[in-house]
């Protein structure tokens, strides 16, 4: 996450869960911060708890105590959706960074499950979080994601005063966009790096783009 200054896909058709007459989510996605289970409130726990399956990265799984005992399972390499849409009908978890619907795999599948078959329980998102440290209105500011995107992207917002909150692609993004800002005359722009949001390891770096270096 940096704060600076200045797939189509067809909706299937998914069965939820029939009890008597009381129809159930079969889907419960999870945002999971920093703090990991510890974090989470009652509602969340008890669908881990009581999950046939959970679906998520390392990180996000390495976050649950030893009682969550439904088997564990990563994303596919390359990423897709369809082995957990198949278990469809089973009580299944995915473990989502913060807010699944802010970029999160929370809004790629409510393109193919029904909103009244999934239940989305979010955590604070990453920008809400930098906001937050940064003491910026998150309405004043302009969120951007860097995740697998050019970085050229980041051109039609750039001016005086604006208020960036970024999420970074990886390590290197944050002199990626120091490079850039230099090379469009925005080499004064002040530039914070937060890393692990709402965690023990939480960690902030301050310096401006002129000087940044990787």
């Amino acid at each position: 996450m940096m704060a600076a200054r200045f797939a189509a896909a067809t909706r299937l058709s998914i069965n939820p869960i029939i009890r008597g007459t009381e129809m159930t989510p079969w889907l419960t996605v999870v945002g999971i911060g920093e703090d990991g289970f510890k974090g989470l409130g009652r509602t969340a726990r008890h669908a881990l708890l009581r999950a046939s399956r959970i679906v998520g990265s390392d990180r996000q799984l390495a976050l649950l105590p030893l009682c969550i005992r439904g088997p564990r399972e990563l994303w596919p390499s390359p990423f897709s959706l369809e082995p957990l849409l198949a278990r469809q009908g089973e009580p299944v978890c995915v473990l989502a960074s913060g807010d699944p619907m802010f970029y999160g795999v929370g809004a790629s599948l409510a393109k193919q499950v029904p909103s009244d078959q999934m239940l989305i329980i979010p955590a604070p998102s990453s920008c809400s979080l930098a906001a937050a440290r940064m003491g910026w209105p998150l309405q004043d500011v302009v969120t951007l994601s860097l995740v697998a995107r050019p970085l050229a992207a980041l051109n039609g917002h750039l001016s005086t005063g604006v208020r960036l909150l970024l999420l970074s692609n990886d390590r290197h993004s944050p002199a990626a966009v120091a490079t850039l800002l230099r090379e469009l005359g925005f080499g004064p722009s002040a530039m914070t790096v937060l890393e692990h949001l709402g965690g023990a390891a939480e960690r902030r770096i301050d310096g401006y783009a002129a000087q940044w270096s990787d």
